[in-house]
Parts: structure tokens; sequence; C-alpha cells
């Protein structure tokens, strides 16, 4: 028999932290489950570990282990996992994190409770350095206070999608995302807004690993920082445009619209700067984009332009960050 819930573990060159994620999956205190060990062409051992402890497992959950024959990327990735997994809902969680043993149990019981209507639950998560040393709980919104689309127009909730878990039928429902979508939860959160709605879970179910990305700035040369822009501000503006195809699906495209508009004037603004050629073409961009506030233009114009200056700022703002958290 299937089984109704799916713990989907996603990985990506992960070899150092892999072990650990895979076991707490096989940890989970629960019922049968179904554990998907899901790798993305890892260049690395990632995929044979996972083969490794899979073949060792002996307890009441069905492991399956499946591996893209080509790397997909973020988006992709995701779309296989949801259309791979047989669970009716599916825990997510990524290959540097490391699931609480109760994680799953916990969820089972928030969706029955919810009787089965909600289509995302999200949860707090106990904040894990890079080298795993727990630092203190993160907590994230109570998605119980925004019962509606409306709501979500007003003010987006803040959840990290690493912890949280979305029904399969949301995901048939909607169809898979964009190839270039990225931040799969902020997508999930409105689906879920526009259906069943969504709860948190308000403790703490994973570790959640803070990766290399803060350290990692302090050595960024000022192209390496304008490329890590250019990426970031790419799937900002595909998360946007993927909100929009979803809104006009479930008719509220209008109140969607209106809600992100600035937003999304900013991103698109922000991405004709980054791939202008030179600071003619900057400026040219700078001087027609009349949605976005004049003032804003100019500081994003200066901030690109001379991205040595930008990227000092940043790592003065990452080292000051460090020294608060001791």
């Amino acid at each position: 028999m299937n089984p109704r819930i799916t713990l989907a573990l996603v990985a990506y060159r992960q070899s150092t932290f892999i072990d650990a994620a895979v076991r707490s999956a096989l940890a989970q205190a629960c019922e049968p489950i179904e554990i998907l060990l899901s790798d993305d062409a890892s260049p690395d051992d990632t995929h044979a570990r996972m083969l490794a402890l899979a073949a060792e497992y002996t307890g009441p959950h069905q492991v399956v282990v499946r591996r893209n024959p080509r790397n997909l990327g973020i988006g992709a990735h995701y779309n296989e996992v949801m259309q791979a997994a047989r669970g009716e809902l599916v825990v997510l969680m990524a290959g540097d994190d490391i699931s609480l043993p109760h994680r799953v149990a916990r969820n089972a019981q928030a969706w029955d409770d919810s009787g089965g209507r909600a289509d995302l639950i999200a949860s707090d998560v106990v904040d894990m350095s890079y080298d795993g040393v727990d630092q203190g709980t993160t907590t994230v919104d109570d998605l119980a206070k925004w019962a509606t689309v409306q709501d979500w127009a007003r003010r987006r909730p803040y959840i990290i999608g690493a912890a949280h878990a979305v029904t399969r039928r949301l995901f048939e429902q909607f169809g898979p995302v964009a190839v270039d979508v990225t931040h799969e939860d902020q997508v999930d959160t409105l689906r879920a807004m526009c259906r069943g709605g969504a709860l948190t879970i308000a403790e703490p179910l994973l570790r959640y690993r803070r990766g290399g990305i803060s350290g990692g700035l302090q050595q960024f040369t000022a192209a390496e920082f304008v490329l890590r822009g250019q990426r970031q501000n790419d799937t900002h503006v595909a998360l946007h445009r993927q909100w929009l195809v979803d809104a006009r699906l479930a008719g509220c495209l209008d109140l969607v619209e209106q809600a992100t508009r600035r937003e999304h004037d900013r991103e698109l603004f922000i991405q004709a700067l980054l791939r202008a050629p030179d600071l003619a073409a900057r400026l040219r961009v700078t001087g027609s984009a009349h949605g976005v506030d004049l003032s804003w233009r100019l500081r994003k114009l200066v901030y690109w332009q001379w991205p040595a200056i930008a990227a000092s700022v940043r790592r003065l703002q990452v080292r000051s960050k460090q020294l608060r958290r001791g």
C-alpha cells in the first residue's frame, strides 16, 4: 500500500553532510512513510552515500533513491520530486539539514487536526552553523493568520522553505513551477492561500544549516559580486512571474498583480540595469524606468556601476553581523 506521507530529501553536492541528513530521515518515529532520497546529478559521491545508507536500512519505512540523469537546478528538481512522491503530504528537507525524530509525526498530527484541509505546513527551525553548532531557534509567522489571498496581499508571511510540507494535490492543481524558480516555498505559500490554506507548527522540527554564502561574501571580487547579484535578481523575477501565472489560474490576478507591482517593477529595473553593457546604457535604463522611484533608481545605478564599492560595503555588513552573533 502507498504510504500517505512522503519525506523527500533533495540534495546536490552535499557529500559532507548527506550521511547525517539521511540518517535523520530514516530515524523518523512515526507511521510508516515513504522516504524519497533525490540527488540532482551531483558530481561528488552524494548519490552513492544515499544508496549505501538505504541499503543498510531495515526499519518500517519505504526508502526510494533516485537521481536525475543531469543537473536540473532547484525548480526542475522540485518538480521531479513532487511527481515522484507517492504520499498525499510531502515533507521536504535539504541534504545538509537534519530533521528531528518527531518531525513527520508532528506534521501528520497538524495535518490531521486540520481535517486534511491545509495545503502547506510550516514550522520553526533550530539555527545551525555551517559546522553543525546549534545557535538558537528561528520562529516563523503563524500562517493561520493568513486565511485568504487578501491577507497575503497585505503582507507576505515569513517562512523557511527548508522546513515546510506541502500536499501533492496542490502541486497537481497548479502544475510544475517554472524551471528557473528557486523559491518554491514562496510559490507554495501563495498557492496554498488560493486553495486549502496553511498553518504553522510553533516549534522547531528541523536543524537548519546556514550555508557558506555569508562567509564566501568576504572573498568575492567585484565581478563575482555582480554575477551573484544577477543570479539573485533572476530568481526574484522568476518568482514574480510564477506568482502571476498561479494567480491567473486561481482567479485573483488583479489582486496579486497590484500587491506585487512595486517590487516587481524594481526587480525588472535591476535586471535591465545588470544586463546593460556600459554606463551609457545604464543611464538610459535609469532614465526610462518611470514606474520606479527616481532616488531609488539612482542609488541602484551607483551600486551596480561601481560594484567594488558595493562589495566592500557588503563585506562590512557581514562582518558586523558575525560580530553581533558572537
